[in-house]
């Protein structure tokens, strides 16, 4: 009996990607918003955080992820992710190439004065520094929100400056996920990285919220 062999292969192939936008963009535009959501949720929730800013002067573009599944088996809401476990680096590969070709759409159509901010929740924030790394990108502002900076690149390398970006780390005392353990090992991450990133701490969960996206606005953006 003949052993079968199997093999994988790759092809690169046309895939249609779902984004969603808050405000109108306009020459009173002050503030452009890249919004990068978590696992497991859709675009359009990242934008409900911003419901209380000016949609005359701030536009929020709030790209999903390319991998899309039902948030309970075989039924309920579709929601996405960034990437997983298989394929990770093509994964990574895509979605750099999506989020650069979306963000570039927009920085051609925005006024020259407008601030460019980075906005990237659990997930998003890992998403946010492999995009980083693997293409260059132009922004004033970077808020990583609740997420993980991944350790298996060099971020002193990458292709962005993230020096360049002013930078805000933000996590709740109570999210289930950040425990000191977790935070004491992304501060050390830093570190090696050399990274220039303020960490503000606030009372919340694993969320984004809404007061505390006001605060961060305020004192570090809007000065």
């Amino acid at each position: 009996m003949n052993r079968m062999e199997i093999n994988t292969n790759h092809f690169i192939t046309q895939k249609t990607a779902r984004y969603s936008t808050l405000g109108t963009l306009s020459k009173e535009t002050k503030y452009f918003w890249f919004a990068l959501h978590g696992s497991k949720m859709q675009c359009e929730q990242v934008l409900y955080k911003f419901a209380k800013f000016d949609p005359k002067e701030h536009f929020i573009v709030a790209p999903e992820g390319l991998n899309r599944f039902y948030a309970n088996g075989f039924g309920g809401e579709v929601v996405s992710s960034w990437m997983t476990s298989r394929d990770r680096l093509a994964e990574i590969d895509d979605f750099s190439i999506y989020l650069s070709n979306l963000y570039q759409k927009y920085i051609d159509l925005i006024p020259n004065h407008s601030k460019k901010i980075l906005l990237a929740f659990s997930q998003g924030c890992t998403t946010a520094y492999r995009w980083m790394n693997h293409s260059r990108i132009e922004a004033d502002y970077f808020l990583p929100y609740s997420g993980w900076i991944p350790e298996d690149i060099d971020l002193k390398n990458s292709k962005t400056n993230l020096n360049k970006i002013k930078t805000t780390y933000s996590y709740g005392s109570d999210d289930q996920f950040l425990t000191p353990e977790i935070i004491e090992k992304i501060k050390k991450n830093i570190d090696k990285n050399d990274l220039e990133i303020t960490i503000e701490k606030y009372k919340g969960d694993h969320r984004i919220d809404k007061t505390h996206l006001q605060y961060l606005f305020k004192n570090y953006i809007n000065i």
